[in-house]
């Protein structure tokens, strides 16, 4: 088991269960605290910084949880992995630099992998999860648009207004400025259309000296030949599914490799 919170409020700790949670769980009065909570038996083993260089994205998306008790079997490995782990798990990193160590990593490996940027994109999904996926690609776009184009998050609070996680800013003439607007959605499967009707608001950047000219969803891991033909091509929206997400990587690993010759 896992439980968010503790030992501090930045960590998270894993336990193992001493009870049979229908004999050893209850529910009452603490006598310390003295407050009603939650009481259940269990061993501590080690404690991680969730934003830690071996915690996976799937296992951080997991701890985002509000219920009091869910499943984690999915992320059974990663946290074998945890437990394992000599390393001290305490340090946090972050995403700006979590993604530079996956694709510094990876070109130091590209001599004796063939395969670089299909393992490149596959780390990438192991390392980000949902709105992670966002800083991630703010920071590889920054590696292959140079100055003065200006790369920046926008989603949060203010997204339901714009529908836009990403903005791309370009320099005009007179004044004016141009952009391109991305929604990033970390799907599986299929895709429903909820995703082109967020960036379809990003008409709310407009104004006399602004002007969105593109807009693109990317989904993170879904594959184009499994969606049918009108939600691969919509009036102004273009689609970049996990083929052609790959492709952009690939791009964006190849502008990290040439920035770092000059």
């Amino acid at each position: 088991m896992i439980v968010p919170r503790l030992p501090t409020w930045n960590e998270v700790a894993i336990v193992e269960a001493t009870q049979d949670f229908s004999q050893g769980y209850d529910y009452s009065i603490h006598p310390d605290l003295q407050d009603y909570g939650h009481i259940f038996p269990a061993r501590f083993i080690k404690s991680f910084n969730r934003k830690n260089n071996h915690v996976s994205g799937e296992l951080r998306a997991s701890l985002k949880q509000v219920n009091r008790f869910w499943n984690m079997s999915h992320c059974k490995d990663n946290i074998e992995e945890l437990i394992n782990n000599k390393e001290a798990l305490i340090n946090s990193i972050g995403f700006s630099t979590r993604f530079n160590n996956v694709l510094t990593d990876n070109i130091s490996k590209s001599l004796e992998q063939t395969d670089f940027y299909k393992n490149f994109y596959r780390q990438m999904n192991e390392q980000f999860s949902n709105e992670e996926w966002e800083y991630a690609l703010v920071e590889g776009l920054r590696k292959i648009l140079p100055e003065p184009i200006i790369v920046e998050r926008t989603g949060g609070i203010t997204e339901k207004e714009h529908g836009t996680d990403i903005l791309i800013t370009l320099p005009g003439l007179l004044g004016k400025s141009y952009g391109i607007a991305i929604q990033v959605k970390d799907y599986k499967g299929l895709m429903s259309g909820n995703a082109i009707k967020q960036i379809q608001k990003a008409e709310h950047w407009n104004n006399e000296n602004f002007t969105i000219i593109d807009k693109y969803v990317i989904v993170t891991r879904c594959l184009k030949d499994d969606h049918p033909e009108d939600l691969q091509q919509v009036d102004g929206v273009t689609i970049i599914f996990a083929e052609q997400l790959e492709d952009l990587l690939k791009d964006i690993a190849v502008g990290f490799i040439g920035l770092g010759k000059n």
